[in-house]
């Protein structure tokens, strides 16, 4: 029984040495180009997709390193911004000691309080005629210092000039007088005073402060203090 490829085989055998060889070259290349296509799809899918692993799923989560369009919220180029200025260390300035004021000077206490001075002064009634100052003193037991009361109210502290209501065993001072050695009595409050010479001469009586700016010889209200020859007395409200 005869085979369809027998004529052809046939034919190429006796066909020249020449044909032989060219169809033989022919087959060979055909075989190498189908070759080369079944092998290259592989390759190349391997080639553009690498095996994925655990590095490359963490780097697909990873935010990018520079915005998608470059640009910040109010629309300028964040590339466009000037570098920022190199930091320099602080300089260290050495702090100044603070300045303390000097402490006010302590102005020694009376060793009689307001409401001693005003019991005492009370109890009192004669005076050396003249001696306001030296009256006064004595009855919150003050040492001498100053030779007139115009004098004393000058250098006496928590002063509070022309108030017409001291409290009650304050310093009240006058300035003036015939002599200008003005004059002091003792507050017992409610604008009344104990003072010497005001019953008469060399009489302690307890008097108005208006009656003796206006029957008193040129004295002239100065106001009161809390103390009496740089003395403070204790107790003497409002001060």
């Amino acid at each position: 029984m005869s085979s369809p490829f027998n004529a052809p085989v046939r034919r190429v055998a006796d066909a020249p040495g020449w044909v032989v060889i060219l169809l033989a070259a022919v087959a060979v290349v055909a075989t190498v180009v189908v070759a080369g296509h079944r092998h290259a799809g592989p390759d190349v899918a391997i080639a553009e997709a690498p095996p994925v692993t655990s590095d490359t799923v963490v780097s697909a989560h990873r935010e990018p390193v520079v915005s998608r369009s470059d640009v910040d919220r109010r629309g300028s180029d964040v590339r466009a911004r000037p570098a920022a200025r190199p930091h320099h260390p602080m300089r260290v300035v050495a702090a100044r000691p603070l300045e303390r004021k000097p402490p006010l000077p302590q102005v020694p206490l009376a060793p009689s309080n307001a409401a001693e001075t005003v019991a005492s002064a009370m109890s009192s009634t004669y005076n050396v005629p003249g001696h306001c100052l030296e009256w006064s003193r004595e009855q919150a037991d003050i040492p001498s210092k100053y030779q007139d009361a115009t004098t004393a109210w000058e250098h006496a502290t928590g002063r509070q000039p022309a108030d017409p209501n001291p409290p009650r065993g304050a310093a009240v001072y006058w300035t003036g007088g015939s002599s200008g050695y003005g004059h002091i009595a003792i507050s017992l409050g409610h604008g009344m005073v104990r003072s010497s010479d005001a019953g008469g001469y060399g009489q302690v009586a307890t008097v108005p402060i208006r009656r003796i700016s206006a029957e008193w010889e040129d004295l002239r209200y100065a106001g009161w203090a809390d103390s009496i020859n740089g003395y403070k007395i204790p107790g003497v409200s409002g001060a």
